[in-house]
């Protein structure tokens, strides 16, 4: 196994993978964080503001956005599971040349990094809109503080099992939020049929929908930075320890393989819980909010999404759809502020700055970066404090990172997979429709940049 598993807790090794689906689910867990990650500002957002422009019929870029980016998910957690090494380390490694002592698609990752704090920035002042809508007394500035503050409490131990503990908590919230008002639209004037769904699924892309559609696209789903980030959340949940160094012996076969195997139960766990949560974000805002008023950007923006909420289920409905909306939001900036301070640390031990085997060191690193990360975040808010074009900018951002993300892909499945691992020709087959989906949304992203 490579040496990045060593920088991680200590973890008890050569655990014997369960054998049954039903064991299997108590090692679930990345998933949770990832899901945490994942329903947020693209579902809330992005996918409501895109129902609500173009209806039912971009349904479709919905589903496709969810499901088109797994199996490069999976291929990322086979990787780490059989060299027990988190992404950015893996990129460093691969083959190609090298650019001031780095691999090229760390320097395109860095890019990537800062622009992130833009798109998260919306997040929290998303979050921090709801916070000041319920207590209208406190300024927004100041619920921007105490949310960074609260985020950076919560994961500057950098130990994974309280996130993966909250992730898991924020999911059932939300989930049963959101579903719980999806079946009440159907005792309403909003409700929906199956043919409203059907239109969903025809493929068309109505015309001045291009760029909400393609940054619906990077932002929902598993996004670039969600896949870079699930090897971390594997590592320390202890799959790839688990396994142990590859020694050529069957027995190390037989670990690889079944711990692959939980690692496929908990990656559509999440797919499940993700896609339910965004299509049904998505059928609100076609539903409710295409009969609504033009959304405006700004400070304003949460409260004028409440109205999915209080048309469904009536006014004294404000606050339950205010709880979803916190959760939600609080959710993907809770799971991103976890998982971006350990790609920054990944990043910087690339660079040198620190030793990978130096626990401390990167434990310290997390800490740092933990307090760092949403206070940039809050102060890109205060600064700009136009929450859509924040997320629009950050959907965009994403597909175009998808490229070099499923570029690693090829790499890790072609170049670094162990013959014994080797996987099956309807998973290869998967595996180039998402990398197609992705190169085709990217190029949409880039024609989107310069219309």
């Amino acid at each position: 196994m490579d040496n990045a598993a060593n920088a991680q807790p200590p973890i008890p090794a050569f655990r014997e993978p369960p054998q049954s689906l039903l064991s299997s689910l108590r090692f679930l867990g990345p998933g949770f964080i990832l899901s945490a990650s994942i329903v947020g500002s693209g579902e809330l957002i992005m996918t409501t503001t895109l129902g609500a422009k173009a209806g039912f019929v971009l349904l479709w870029v919905i589903l496709l956005g969810c499901l088109a980016k797994v199996a490069v998910q999976l291929e990322y957690g086979r990787y780490c599971i059989s060299h027990g090494r988190p992404s950015f380390q893996a990129w460093n490694s691969s083959p190609g040349f090298k650019l001031l002592g780095v691999h090229w698609t760390m320097i395109v990752t860095l890019f990537f990094l800062i622009a992130t704090f833009a798109g998260q920035a919306g997040v929290l002042g998303g979050s921090a809109q709801v916070a000041a809508y319920v207590f209208p007394t406190i300024p927004l500035w100041v619920w921007i503080i105490a949310i960074a503050i609260t985020l950076s409490l919560l994961v500057f131990h950098g130990q994974y099992g309280p996130v993966e503990f909250v992730a898991a908590a924020l999911n059932f919230i939300f989930i049963s939020t959101i579903l719980y008002c999806v079946a009440s639209i159907q005792t309403t004037p909003y409700a929906f049929s199956l043919a409203d769904l059907g239109q969903g699924l025809s493929f068309r892309l109505p015309a001045g929908t291009m760029p909400f559609a393609v940054a619906a696209f990077g932002i929902t789903g598993v996004a670039s930075g969600e896949i870079c980030m699930y090897p971390y959340w594997c590592i320390e949940k202890g799959y790839a320890a688990w396994t142990g160094p590859r020694d050529g012996s069957p027995e190390w076969t037989r670990r690889a393989k079944g711990w692959i195997r939980v690692m496929n139960v908990d990656a559509a766990a999440s797919l499940i819980v993700y896609t339910l949560a965004t299509c049904a974000f998505y059928i609100l805002g076609a539903s409710v909010l295409r009969n609504q008023p033009k959304l405006a950007d700004g400070n304003e923006f949460v409260l004028q999404l409440s109205s999915i909420f209080t048309e469904v289920l009536g006014p004294g409905a404000r606050g339950v759809f205010m709880l979803g909306a916190f959760t939600v939001l609080f959710s993907t900036i809770f799971a991103n502020t976890a998982g971006f301070s350990r790609l920054w640390t990944d990043m910087f031990a690339v660079c040198g700055l620190f030793n990978v085997e130096d626990r401390k060191s990167r434990l310290l690193s997390i800490f740092v970066m933990a307090w760092i990360f949403p206070a940039v975040c809050g102060l890109i808010y205060l600064t700009v404090q136009k929450l859509l074009i924040l997320i629009v900018f950050m959907g965009i951002i994403n597909s175009l990172f998808l490229l070099v993300v499923a570029w690693q892909g090829i790499v890790f499945r072609y170049y670094y997979t162990y013959e014994e691992l080797k996987p099956s020709r309807a998973y290869d087959i998967a595996l180039w429709v998402s990398i197609l989906s992705i190169a085709f949304m990217a190029w949409r992203a880039f024609m989107a940049i310069f219309q």
